[in-house]
C-alpha cells in the first residue's frame, strides 16, 4: 500500500508540459500533508494527463525472501544489517514505513520530460526557491564501461538549475538496481537543504548523511539490463521510474525539523497522550534523561503504529513475518512500560490511522476489524510467551548479564536460537558458527546480526559471516535452488539434453457422457540416470532409475501437490511411474523397470493413474479455502497437501475456536458449491495483473512467477458472475465442481498456536464416509430406543454397555465426516452416562445387600466385617467406580470393616464410630494390621481424621492367592477386632 504510482500514456506526449495550475501548497505554507499528497497526483494525473494507478500491497508476491515489498525504494524497512529498528524514534528521519509518491513512464518519454516535470512541480507548483535545490546525477563507472551520464546535467542545466548545484557520484548512490541482475540505469537525485546553509557548506554534505541537506526525490532512468555481475546490456526501450518519499516532503514543505512534527504523525503522538494521559510530548530527543526516552517511546508508537495497520490491513500475518511480529512486539511492550496501555492503545492508533490515511487507501478502511482482531490475538499469545518463557530468560540473563540488551519480548525467537546453538556446540564442538546455521537461526527465529553477534562473542564462538550473506544474496535473489534434486540418490551433474516439454494440463478430455478420459503420450526416451547418479545406456528388469524424456504428461510435486504416478510402457517392456520430480529444465521420472530393456532413445508411452481423483481433493481445498475466509474473514493458508486419496489444508485461526458449528458451515458450503455444478477455469495472467484482481486469495510468504495459472470457480446468482474462489495455482484441477461428486470434513486438528489442519476426501471416499455415519446414526438410534426400555435386566445392560463400547470406537475412526462423528459422540455421551448411572445404582443395591446380610450374621457381636462378592463384569459396565463409602454407611452404629478386589488389588474400608474408639483399636489401628498381612498402603480421606474413617490397599495379588488371602484377612481382623474392643 505504499505508493500512488502515475503511468503517462503513449497519446499524451504532446500535453506533458502544459503549464500547471497554482495551488496552495506552497513552501513554508501550512499546506496539509493531504493536500500536497494530492498536488502530487493532479499534477502528474491532470496537468500531464497520466494514468492515476491504486497503491499495491506492502506484502511481496514475487519474492519468498523479502518481508515486504522493495520496488526501488523500501516502503516498509525493519533490521537489515544495520538494525534500522532500533534508530526509529531516535531520530526525526528513520521509519518502519514510508508513504511513497511516484510517477512511471514505459517507452514513451525519457530523461528530458522527466527531470523537467520535476522541476516543474517543485518550483512552480509547491514554489521551493531553485537556490534550496541540489541535483546529482550518475558520475560513470570505468569498469562496467559505463560513461557519466552527461546527457542528465545538461538537461538540468537547460532547465535553470545553476551549475554548483548539479554534483556528479558513483554506483553506490547513483546507479539504481534491484538486484545482482535484472533492470537498472542511472539515476538522479534530489535533495533539499533544509537548514538555509550557504551553498558551499550545503553542496559538501550532499549524499554524507546529514539531516540538514537530504535526499526528496530520485528519478531512475532505466535503460540497461543487468546479465551478470560485469555485463551490462542496453534495452530496447527506456523508462522511467521516479520515487518521492512524503514524509520528508511534508516535513520541508511544512518547514517542520523533523518527520515526527508534521501533520502525518504528530495528530498519532497526540493520541497516545489523550489516551494515556500523564506527561505530554515535548520533542525530546537526548536519550540520557526521562523525558528523552518517553519521547521516543511516543515517536516510536506513532511511527509503528502507522507500519503495523498497514501491513495487517493489506494481508500480512505476524505468525509467518517475525519482522512484523517484532515491531508489533515492541510497539506492545512500548505501549505498557511507559503509558501503562495494553492493546487497546493500539487498536484506539489503528483507528486514527486509518482516519488519517483510509481516504487515500480506501483497503485501510475495508480491512480495520481484521487488523482489530489480529492485534488482540497477537497480545493474547505474546502475554503466553512471556509467561511461559519469563523464568527461562531470567536464568539466562543470570549466566550472560549482557544479553538484557536484547529483550526476548522484542525477539521472540531468542529462547529458541540460543538453545539451538547449544545443541549444535555440543554435537560438533566447533567454536565457529556455520552461516548455514546464522541464516537458519535468522529466517527461523528471527534473529538480527548484531544479536547473533553478541549471542557469539558471549560463548566466545566466531560466525562465518561471508557464508551467511552469500546465503542472505541467495535467498533474496531466490537464486536456491529447493528442488528435490538436492536430496535425490539420482542427482546427475551436466545432462546435455533438450529440456523437458511439460504436457501435464493437455493430456485430458471428457466424452459426451463428462467423464474425463486422459489419453497416454507417446515419448522419446533422452536420458537414463542411475540410482547413483550416473548416467547410463540402458536398464533391465528391477533396475530403480530415472528417466528423462522429450515431453511428459506426468505432474510434478508442486504446489502442495504429490506427483502423478503411472506407467510407461514400450514394445516388451513396462515401468512403473513411482515419482516425479523437477530438475533444472527436465522433469525427472523414478521409476522401476517391471520387465524389458529400456533404452535411451526408445519410444514409450506415458499412462497416468488416477489423476481425476488428485484433481477433485486439490480443486476441493480451493473450495474450502474459499468457505473458512467466508467464516472466519481473517485468515491465510499456512500449508496443504494434496494426495489421490485426501488432503490436508492448514490455515491461521486468531480467534478463540474453530467450533463444530463452523465446520459444518464450511463443509456444507464446499457441498452445496458442488451440487451447484460450478465451472472452473484456468487462467494465465501477468503476476501484478493477477494480483490486482478482486477476491484473489494470496498465500503470504509464497514466491510467485512473473505469469501465474490462475484458478477461477464462479457462481451464477441473479443473472451477475461472482467468483468465489480465486487463486493462483499450478496443480491440477477438474473443470467443473460437480466432479468432486462428494464432500466430508474428516479431521479438525491443532497444527500449533494459531493453526488448524483439515484433512477431507471428495469422489468415492467422501461417498463412503457420509453412507457410513448414515449407518450409525440408524444403529445409535436402535440403542437408544433399546436404553430408554425400562426397566433394564443385567443381562441386558452388559449387552448394551458392550454396544456402546463398540459404537465408540467406531465414531473414534477417522473415516467419517467429523461433525456427524462429534454430533453422534454428544449422543452417545448421554446414552453411557444413562448405562453408568444404572450400573452404579445397580452395584449400590448389590453391596447394600451383602453389607445387611453381615450385619444380621455378626448378630450381637461389637463389630462387623464384611467381604462383598462384586462380578468382574459388573464393574466393567460403564465403568462403574466400587465406592466402600456408600458400603460402610450402612452400618453408622458399630465399627465396620468392607473388603472387597478392585483390579486384582484387595482394598477395604474401616469405619469405627467415636464413641468406640479407645487406646487399643481405632479405624487406623484396625486397617494396619490387615496391611501388615498382605503389604501395600493405607490412608484417610482427605480432611478426615484416620481414627474414624481409614482406607487400605494391598499390593497387587496373583489370582492364585485371592482365596487364601481372604481367608487370612478375615480371621485376622475379626481377631484383631475380638481382642481390642
Amino acid at each position: 500500500m505504499p505508493e500512488y504510482r502515475c503511468v503517462d500514456p503513449l497519446w499524451t506526449r504532446l500535453n506533458r508540459l502544459r503549464r500547471p495550475r497554482r495551488c496552495a501548497c506552497l513552501y513554508h505554507s501550512s499546506s496539509s500533508s493531504k493536500e500536497i499528497r494530492e498536488t502530487f497526483l493532479d499534477f502528474f494525473a491532470r496537468e500531464h494527463l497520466h494514468s492515476r494507478v491504486p497503491s499495491s500491497s506492502v506484502v511481496p508476491y514475487g519474492d519468498s525472501s523479502l518481508a515486504f515489498v522493495n520496488a526501488g525504494m523500501n516502503h516498509i524497512r525493519v533490521g537489515g544489517k544495520h538494525n534500522d529498528l532500533d534508530d526509529v524514534g531516535r531520530d526525526g528521519y528513520h521509519h518502519t514505513f514510508f508513504e511513497m509518491l511516484g510517477s512511471w513512464s514505459f517507452n514513451d518519454y525519457f530523461k528530458k520530460e522527466a527531470c523537467s516535470m520535476a522541476w516543474q512541480l517543485l518550483t512552480e507548483v509547491y514554489r521551493i526557491p531553485p537556490k534550496k535545490i541540489f541535483i546529482t546525477y550518475f558520475g560513470g563507472n570505468e569498469s562496467l564501461g559505463l560513461p557519466s551520464d552527461e546527457e542528465c546535467r545538461e538537461i538540468w542545466l537547460s532547465l535553470g538549475v545553476a551549475a554548483d548545484h548539479i554534483l556528479p557520484f558513483g554506483m553506490k548512490d547513483n546507479f539504481w538496481e534491484m538486484g545482482l541482475v535484472g533492470p537498472c540505469g542511472p539515476c538522479s537525485e534530489i535533495h533539499v537543504n533544509r537548514a538555509g546553509l550557504e551553498t558551499g557548506v550545503a553542496r559538501a554534505l550532499v549524499n554524507q548523511g546529514s539531516e540538514d541537506v537530504v535526499e526528496i526525490w530520485n528519478l531512475v532512468f532505466m535503460q540497461y539490463n543487468r546479465i551478470s555481475n560485469r555485463i551490462l546490456e542496453k534495452l530496447p526501450s527506456h523508462h522511467i521510474d521516479t520515487g518521492m518519499g512524503l514524509e520528508r516532503l511534508v516535513a520541508f514543505l511544512q518547514n517542520k525539523k523533523c518527520n515526527y512534527e508534521t501533520d502525518l504523525f504528530l495528530p498519532l503522538i497526540n493520541a497516545v497522550h489523550r489516551i494515556s494521559g500523564g506527561v505530554p510530548y515535548q520533542g525530546c530527543y537526548d536519550m540520557v534523561t526521562v523525558q528523552g526516552q518517553r519521547d521516543w517511546a511516543y515517536r516510536l508508537l506513532a511511527d509503528h503504529s502507522r507500519m503495523i495497520t498497514v501491513a495487517l490491513a493489506d494481508g500480512a500475518f505476524p505468525d509467518n513475518n517475525h519482522r512484523l511480529r517484532r515491531v508489533m512486539r515492541q510497539a506492545l511492550v512500548t505501549s505498557r512500560k511507559w503509558f501503562n496501555q495494553d492493546a487497546s492503545l493500539l487498536l484506539e492508533l489503528s483507528n486514527r490511522v486509518v482516519e488519517m490515511m483510509g481516504g487515500v487507501y480506501p483497503e485501510l478502511s475495508r480491512n480495520l476489524s481484521n487488523v482489530h482482531m489480529l492485534l488482540r490475538f497477537e497480545e493474547d499469545i505474546f502475554r503466553d510467551h512471556l509467561s511461559k518463557s519469563g523464568r527461562e530468560w531470567s536464568g539466562i540473563i543470570n549466566q550472560f548479564p549482557e544479553l538484557s540488551a536484547l529483550p526476548v519480548d522484542q525477539q521472540p525467537g531468542l529462547i529458541a536460537g540460543l538453545k539451538q546453538l547449544e545443541d549444535w556446540r555440543s554435537s560438533s564442538r566447533s567454536d565457529k558458527v556455520p552461516g548455514s546455521l546464522a541464516f537458519k537461526l535468522y529466517s527461523t527465529y528471527g534473529l538480527q546480526e548484531d544479536s547473533m553477534q553478541l549471542l557469539a562473542q558471549l560463548k566466545g564462538w566466531n560466525v562465518d559471516w561471508p557464508e551467511f550473506h552469500r546465503f542472505m544474496a541467495d535467498e533474496r535473489m531466490n537464486t536456491k535452488m529447493q528442488s528435490a534434486a538436492n536430496s535425490s540418490h539420482f542427482q546427475c551433474g551436466s545432462i546435455n539434453v533438450a529440456p523437458t516439454h511439460w504436457q501435464c494440463q493437455d493430456v485430458y478430455t471428457r466424452n459426451s457422457e463428462g467423464h474425463y478420459i486422459f489419453k497416454p503420450l507417446d515419448a522419446t526416451v533422452t536420458a537414463l540416470i542411475s540410482h547413483d547418479g550416473r548416467l547410463i545406456d540402458a536398464a533391465t528388469a528391477g533396475d530403480k532409475i530415472a528417466v528423462i524424456a522429450d515431453k511428459s504428461c506426468f505432474y510434478y510435486e508442486a504446489g502442495g501437490q504429490v506427483s502423478d504416478t503411472g506407467r510407461l510402457l514400450w514394445p516388451n517392456g513396462s515401468a512403473q511411474v513411482e515419482e516425479v520430480r523437477h530438475v533444472g529444465d527436465h522433469i525427472y521420472h523414478l521409476v522401476e523397470v517391471n520387465e524389458g530393456n529400456l533404452r535411451i532413445n526408445q519410444t514409450v508411452q506415458m499412462v497416468l493413474d488416477n489423476r481425476l481423483d488428485t484433481m477433485a481433493n486439490h480443486t476441493a481445498t480451493h473450495l474450502l479455502q474459499a468457505a473458512i475466509k467466508n467464516i472466519l474473514k481473517v485468515t491465510c493458508q499456512k500449508s496443504s497437501h494434496v494426495t489421490p486419496t485426501h488432503f490436508r489444508f492448514d490455515f491461521g485461526l486468531f480467534q478463540s475456536e474453530f467450533t463444530v458449528e463452523m465446520i459444518s458451515q464450511a463443509e456444507s458450503s464446499v457441498r452445496n458449491w458442488i451440487r451447484q455444478c460450478l465451472a472452473v477455469d484456468r487462467l494465465m495472467l501477468p503476476l501484478q495483473q493477477a494480483v490486482s484482481l478482486d477476491g484473489i486469495t494470496l498465500v503470504p510468504g509464497e514466491s510467485y512467477p512473473d505469469t501465474v495459472s490462475v484458478i477461477r470457480i464462479v457462481q451464477e446468482e441473479s443473472g451477475k458472475s461472482e467468483a468465489i474462489s480465486l487463486e493462483p495455482c499450478c496443480g491440477t484441477h477438474v473443470r467443473n465442481t460437480a466432479d468432486l461428486e462428494e464432500f466430508a470434513i474428516l479431521s479438525v486438528k491443532s497444527a500449533g498456536i494459531g493453526s488448524r489442519s483439515v484433512r477431507a476426501v471428495t469422489r468415492s471416499i467422501a461417498k463412503q464416509s457420509h453412507r457410513r455415519a448414515e449407518d450409525l446414526q440408524r444403529e445409535l438410534d436402535l440403542l437408544e430406543d433399546a436404553i430408554n426400555r425400562n426397566p433394564i435386566e443385567l443381562s441386558q445392560l452388559k449387552e448394551l454397555d458392550k454396544s456402546l463400547k463398540q459404537f465408540r470406537d467406531a465414531i473414534n475412526s477417522e473415516d467419517l465426516p467429523v461433525v456427524v462423528s462429534k454430533q453422534l459422540a454428544v449422543r452417545l455421551e448421554k446414552l453411557e452416562s444413562f448405562i453408568r448411572q444404572i450400573a452404579q445404582e445397580t452395584l449400590a443395591r448389590m453391596m447394600q445387600r451383602q453389607v445387611e446380610v453381615a450385619i444380621s450374621d455378626a448378630g450381637p457381636a461389637s463389630f462387623v466385617i464384611a467381604y462383598l462378592s462384586i462380578p468382574a463384569e459388573v464393574l466393567e459396565i460403564g465403568r462403574a467406580k466400587l465406592s466402600l463409602i456408600k458400603a460402610t454407611r450402612h452400618c453408622p452404629h458399630k465399627p465396620i470393616l468392607v473388603l472387597a478386589w478392585d483390579e486384582g488389588c484387595l482394598i477395604g474400608r474401616c469405619t469405627v464410630p467415636q464413641e468406640m474408639i479407645t487406646p487399643d483399636f481405632d479405624a487406623e489401628k484396625w486397617g494396619n494390621c490387615v496391611i501388615a498381612l498382605i503389604g501395600g498402603k493405607g490412608s484417610s480421606p482427605k480432611g478426615q481424621d484416620p481414627r474414624f474413617n481409614y482406607n487400605i490397599r494391598s499390593r497387587k495379588l496373583t489370582n492364585d492367592v485371592k482365596e487364601s488371602v481372604e481367608h487370612q484377612v478375615l480371621s485376622l481382623a475379626s481377631d484383631y477386632a475380638k481382642r481390642s474392643l
